[in-house]
């Protein structure tokens, strides 16, 4: 990979790491972060990240990690459908939103 696109990417990164999610979603420890992206063509779009909060029982810092536990499972099964139908009422709008833009027209 030339530098000029590794250089791209890695500023691609970064970027992506200071922005806010747009929407979180949480249960229990378990939470999905909602980003609004947007493609190199211009389409936009949202997709998801999970992460699970920790507290040190001796320390008693707290922390995220992107590593879960079995007993995670009903939790991470409700963050993932309700994000998902929380991007899908998003597209949904977004949709509309352009169909009346056309019919505006």
């Amino acid at each position: 990979m030339s530098e000029e696109k590794e250089a791209s990417k890695k500023a691609k990164a970064s970027e992506d790491e200071r922005s806010e999610p747009v929407h979180i979603i949480r249960e229990g420890a378990i939470a999905a972060s909602i980003w609004k992206r947007q493609s190199p063509s211009g389409y936009a779009y949202h997709d998801f990240t999970l992460s699970r909060s920790w507290k040190s029982v001796s320390t008693q810092r707290t922390g995220y990690s992107k590593s879960f536990f079995e007993t995670n499972r009903q939790a991470l099964i409700d963050v993932v459908t309700k994000t998902s139908l929380w991007i899908e009422a998003r597209n949904e709008e977004q949709q509309a939103e352009a169909a009346s833009g056309t019919l505006a027209a």
